[in-house]
């Protein structure tokens, strides 16, 4: 047998290659490129999916950083506010305080006063009183009531007239 090239069987081949190549077309490439060309959109899907996550995930971070930012800020301002209220509040209990130490001073100052009078004006009338006995023993004579505070309120007008 000699290997020879007969014109029918390539005819046949070259038929059976191309019916071959068309039933795979259609029933292996075609299936196969459809599926590549889905998974290749679905991997292009899920990257742009993931880009705008990721770009959104940024700008979820900026905006807490920039709303973290103002939080500082507005906390340093109410710790300022309440500092200076505090202070406020400080100085106006202590000017209270002074006013009402004040008040309690002159009180007792007029009461100290009033109490110093009361005792000058009894010791008085206790001094009054004794010289007036001394002086009316002296004289030898008791004289009355009236006599006796006419005599005090002329030696108190004196004792007075002497300070």
């Amino acid at each position: 047998m000699i290997i020879g090239l007969d014109p029918k069987e390539i005819i046949i081949d070259i038929i059976n290659i191309i019916v071959l190549f068309l039933f795979l077309k259609k029933f292996l490439f075609k299936p196969v490129t459809e599926m590549m060309d889905k998974r290749a959109s679905l991997i292009t899907s899920n990257i742009q999916d993931s880009e705008d996550k990721k770009t959104e995930a940024y700008q979820l971070k900026a905006d807490f950083e920039e709303e973290l930012k103002h939080a500082g800020e507005q906390a340093s301002v109410i710790i300022k506010e309440a500092r200076e209220r505090a202070e406020l509040e400080y100085n106006r209990k202590l000017q209270e305080a002074r006013d009402e130490a004040g008040r309690v001073r002159d009180e007792a100052e007029k009461i100290i006063e009033l109490d110093r009078k009361k005792s000058m004006d009894s010791a008085q009338a206790e001094i009054a009183g004794l010289a007036l006995l001394a002086a009316a023993k002296v004289i030898g004579k008791n004289v009355d009531d009236d006599t006796n505070k006419q005599y005090l309120g002329d030696l108190l007008k004196e004792v007075g007239a002497a300070k």
